[in-house]
């Protein structure tokens, strides 16, 4: 089966899961290459008509009646997931699971499943996280396993209340990258697994229409390398990349096997999958994306040098 990205975006009942999910329709996910898993636990699906209408229906598949997490075996979710890949063929696949579950075992669901786990998005509601905290303790998990938080309803909160919501959440999870979002609304380019894609041919985001993203100092840098790398330097590179990175990804020829290196970096934690080697494919291409990444540039390509087998 193909390898397929997902982004597993998740949080608590009424956290802005849909609405986020609804303006990155408008943008990055704007493409018939994404195909949208929307689970819910009634009978009647609502999310994906919420999402988008009747005339892209065929891109959203509805899971009703359980939780995805824990009501889904792993036979019938490898089963489903292989016919979504084989019929829509798609570049991405996003996961809206319900406000009750637990992200953990999707992941191992997904990775089981021959498909790689670009992001976890989790969205906490900021004028509510200590109610919501109080109510189910999976809104820890949900935290905790984040690659990216998107704080909604940061305009309802007191200065006091936001800071609160922001403690919790950073004692919770160091690693992730925070967003703030206003009525689901949020620089959403970099959440999901096609930012990269976007920014593959270019050192800065030069397109008109994402003026944010260079307000924000966000930008991109592609390195190459012409000789094998060596795998366990090259996995102290990732383990250890600049703090300003917020995604990497790539392919490496490795020294010492037939296969090269697909990786995928997201917010500190980075996955290896291997493709066999082509006459064509020699050297290691590579791309990093993260705000003012120029003032990093040279570590990394003093970094992935080093990586170089003798």
């Amino acid at each position: 089966m193909k390898r397929v990205a997902v982004d597993i975006v998740t949080g608590f009942l009424g956290a802005g899961k849909t609405t986020l999910l609804a303006h990155a329709l408008e943008g990055p996910l704007a493409r018939p290459d994404v195909v949208f898993v929307v689970n819910e636990i009634g009978e009647i699906g609502l999310d994906g008509k919420v999402l988008t209408g009747f005339a892209e229906a065929e891109r959203v598949v509805e899971l009703a009646s359980g939780c995805i997490c824990c009501s889904i075996e792993d036979a019938r979710f490898d089963l489903a997931i292989r016919e979504l890949v084989e019929r829509y063929d798609p570049a991405l696949v996003v996961i809206e699971t319900t406000g009750l579950a637990d992200p953990r075992p999707l992941e191992e669901r997904v990775v089981a499943a021959g498909l790689g786990l670009d992001a976890v998005i989790t969205v906490v509601d900021a004028s509510m996280l200590e109610v919501a905290v109080r109510q189910a303790r999976v809104v820890r998990r949900q935290i905790e396993a984040a690659d990216f938080i998107v704080m909604t309803k940061v305009d309802l909160c007191s200065p006091a209340e936001l800071a609160r919501s922001r403690k919790r959440v950073a004692r919770w999870n160091r690693r992730a990258r925070v967003f703030d979002a206003v009525r689901g609304r949020v620089g959403s380019e970099l959440l999901f697994g096609l930012a990269v894609r976007h920014y593959r041919s270019s050192r800065t985001p030069a397109a008109a229409s994402r003026p944010h993203l260079l307000e924000d100092g966000i930008a991109s840098v592609s390195l190459r390398s012409d000789r094998p790398l060596d795998r366990a330097r090259f996995e102290r590179f990732l383990e250890k990349l600049p703090d300003g990175v917020i995604r990497a990804k790539g392919i490496a020829s490795i020294a010492g096997t037939p296969w090269r290196c697909v990786f995928n970096y997201t917010c500190g934690r980075y996955e290896m999958d291997w493709i066999e080697c082509s006459s064509a494919g020699v050297g290691t291409e590579a791309v990093f994306l993260g705000r003012n990444i120029a003032e990093v540039e040279s570590t990394l390509a003093e970094g992935l040098s080093r990586c170089q087998a003798e």
